[in-house]
């Protein structure tokens, strides 16, 4: 069995390619702090990665996850997310008042 070792640095190099929007160091104080609330390597990096992959995520969202571990989604959604749920809702309704009934 191979194992698993932390690569913190590339993932933060990964992290300013990916999302030039983000501030090193807040995601490097988000790592720091899954490191020392017990998180493993791999939990740490699958949670970021996911992250990463979130248009509306923050580095901070990592951090509500550490601190709400039974909530996976303990973030709020970002006003982009709350907007297009809002204009989804609305259509739905606008679509289900225009039918006979």
């Amino acid at each position: 069995m191979t194992a698993i070792r932390p690569a913190r640095d590339e993932l933060l190099a990964l992290a300013a390619a990916m999302r030039p929007d983000w501030q090193p160091r807040d995601l490097a104080g988000a790592l720091a702090a899954a490191a020392n609330n017990g998180w493993t390597w791999p939990r740490a990096f699958l949670a970021t990665a996911r992250l990463l992959a979130d248009p509306d995520a923050v580095p901070r969202d990592l951090l509500a996850e550490i601190a709400s571990p039974l909530e996976r989604n303990a973030r709020p959604l970002s006003p982009a997310a709350n907007a297009r749920h809002a204009a989804e809702a609305k259509a739905a309704l606008d679509d289900s008042l225009r039918r006979p009934a």
